[in-house]
């Protein structure tokens, strides 16, 4: 199916989908609920008999699945009232009105793959505003209040959150998988109702059974993902191995054991995955894994009464926890952090899964416009920081606002001669290291494959580009390298303006390099071959295409590039051999140099002629 025939027959359709983008890159894995038969919102009431309304819906979701239907819908927040031992709806001070379930009876049901659209694909729709509702001082007002409860032994940890109000222009279903693009995970959901639609791009499981074998997968504890690999991988690594956040992830792991201790058979549950940590776009996730066999047949009613709402999103104990919050908080999450649920027979067995609604919209319409809320929120424990946690919630956002990434391969050039690729496993090393941050599927032995095949039709010296695709497919390009028969002098001289080191692009070798090119360009046009970038602080980094090295005294050395540039693996082998030693250097740093040469492994080592921005004809320092 494409992309194309997939959306002319869901415009045609509707209906719910509840879909996996993270599991076969460059796909998307979609149950498709449709054909709806009914539709149900529940509000609450001080005039009605509001819980046995609940318990009834719940006892039609069951039995319309076991009749062959398909149930889906929503949980809020605030049905905690209902479900947590020891509340009560008609003592909540819930305001008349508040949403606590709605749910759709679907009566088909199909699995279909489809590919990923293209930017080009996704129309214009936008963010056309959003509007976070604590600033930094409202937050860190709560936030002690938080603590001072923490302190006070009232719970071990609470989830403080706080709401985000946005404003969407355009087509919602476009702007749904244009965001699908940038938040890839296994349970995305589109779910249009006959009033207002809901955009998930949860990364929590909060539940999923099938046939009497319940699992859930709490999620605590966040990181930013690095720009470079190094980075990325010394974030991941503070994660896993960070006290504050193995604390509330083990909390709130316990506190599913106990949970399902309530509806599982003696002796069943278990732990089975402890402090695992998943990478997202823009974040790293700790997740943990529970499991047990349900000693009855699963129905909504003790499961949610043992379950809702997550332990993840409230804290521990739950009930006081629960309180805290809403004091706390002072507002109604509504859809944030309750559950979106699919429920069908698999095999003439229950089969459920149930997301955390983190990650999430509720918009109503309003002509071309919709308008709704987003939360945000973390884990607060004796050992948290205010500002870390701050920003931690506004980590959350970045998925929304950060630009698109433009369609790209993963690259890289590799100097062939006589059957042979230099520095060829380091080429492949650095190229993992890039798949592994894009989240690209990488296979070294269909890398070498690839390579191997234009190896055996190939003779002579050639330039070779390997390219990775998003779905991880190699392909290879060849070209004629004429060997020079004497190194030329590179014009070497410093760009008009810094770079932008949040640009990951400029951290990886991938194709797009509009940055790079733009830069070559200009420098060319002021009577220069290259140029060497520098940072906000004047810190040096590379060159558009070459790495950069400064001799002083008897010491060789290379900018680090911590804050940009791309690691070439011709540097790579100059320092694991020793010969140049990584630096912080800066612009006076090579003006002051006693030898200065540039590098990258199609040309080796090449001279350098150091010209002035000023005047392309002052030589400032040539070798």
């Amino acid at each position: 199916m494409t992309w194309e025939s997939f959306e002319e027959e869901y415009r045609k359709t509707g209906g719910l989908l509840f879909e996996d983008s993270l599991s076969h890159p460059g796909f998307t894995i979609c149950d498709w609920y449709f054909d709806p038969k009914e539709e149900v919102q529940i509000f609450y009431t001080k005039n009605k008999p509001i819980a046995e309304t609940i318990k009834d819906s719940l006892s039609k979701l069951d039995e319309c699945r076991n009749e062959g239907d398909y149930p889906c819908g929503t949980f809020f927040f605030e049905l905690g009232y209902f479900f947590i031992e020891g509340m009560d709806l008609n003592s909540s001070g819930l305001t008349e009105g508040t949403p606590l379930l709605q749910y759709t009876i679907y009566k088909q049901k199909k699995r279909i793959q489809y590919p990923n659209p293209s930017l080009g694909q996704l129309k214009a729709t936008n963010l056309k505003k959003m509007e976070v509702h604590w600033d930094k001082e409202t937050y860190t007002k709560k936030w002690e209040k938080t603590r001072d409860a923490l302190l006070l032994g009232e719970s071990y940890e609470l989830n403080l959150c706080f709401p985000v109000s946005l404003s969407i222009e355009g087509d919602l279903f476009l702007y749904y998988q244009s965001l699908k693009t940038k938040q890839k995970t296994k349970y995305s959901a589109y779910f249009p109702n006959k009033d207002s639609s809901i955009l998930s791009f949860s990364p929590e499981l909060f539940f999923e059974v099938e046939g009497n074998l319940i699992q859930t997968e709490p999620m605590k504890g966040t990181i930013l993902r690095g720009n470079t690999s190094k980075e990325d991988t010394e974030n991941k690594s503070i994660l896993q191995t960070s006290a504050k956040e193995r604390a509330e992830n083990v909390m709130i792991t316990d506190l599913y054991r106990n949970d399902l201790g309530r509806i599982a058979k003696q002796g069943t549950v278990q732990v089975t995955d402890l402090f695992l940590v998943k990478g997202l776009s823009t974040v790293w996730q700790m997740v943990s894994r529970v499991e047990a066999k349900l000693k009855e047949p699963f129905a909504w009613l003790p499961v949610l009464k043992a379950l809702f709402p997550s332990g993840s999103v409230i804290g521990a104990p739950k009930r006081r926890s629960f309180e805290l919050l809403r004091s706390l908080e002072d507002h109604d999450r509504g859809l944030y952090t309750g559950s979106l649920f699919v429920s069908e027979l698999l095999d003439g067995k229950p089969w459920i899964r149930s997301s955390v609604t983190i990650r999430t919209m509720h918009l109503k319409p309003d002509g071309d416009h919709w308008f709704g809320s987003y939360g945000v929120g973390s884990g607060i424990t004796v050992l948290s920081d205010a500002p870390a946690e701050y920003e931690e919630c506004l980590s959350k956002l970045k998925f929304i606002t950060n630009p698109h990434l433009p369609p790209f391969e993963i690259l890289e050039t590799l100097r062939f001669y006589n059957g042979h690729y230099f520095l060829k496993n380091l080429h492949l090393e650095r190229m993992e290291k890039t798949a592994n941050r894009f989240g690209f599927p990488f296979s070294k032995s269909n890398a070498e494959a690839t390579l191997k095949t234009l190896a055996d039709v190939s003779k002579g010296l050639l330039r070779v580009r390997l390219l990775l695709s998003e779905r991880g497919e190699f392909r290879g390009e060849t070209f004629a390298l004429t060997k020079q028969k004497k190194r030329p002098t590179i014009r070497l001289g410093f760009a008009n303006q810094p770079i932008d080191s949040k640009d990951i692009f400029l951290y990886h070798k991938t194709t797009e390099r509009t940055y790079y090119n733009e830069q070559l360009e200009d420098c060319k046009s002021r009577g220069m071959d290259d140029c060497i970038l520098f940072d906000t602080n004047e810190q040096v980094l590379e060159t558009n295409i070459r790495n950069l090295f400064l001799r002083k005294d008897n010491v060789w050395m290379t900018p680090t590039l911590v804050t940009g540039g791309l690691p070439g693996v011709f540097r790579e082998a100059l320092i694991q051999k020793g010969w140049v030693k990584e630096t912080i250097l800066y612009k006076r740093d090579v003006e002051t140099a006693d030898e200065i040469l540039v590098g990258n492994s199609l040309r080796g080592f090449e001279r350098v002629e150091l010209i002035s921005n000023h005047s392309p004809d002052e030589n400032l320092h040539s070798l």
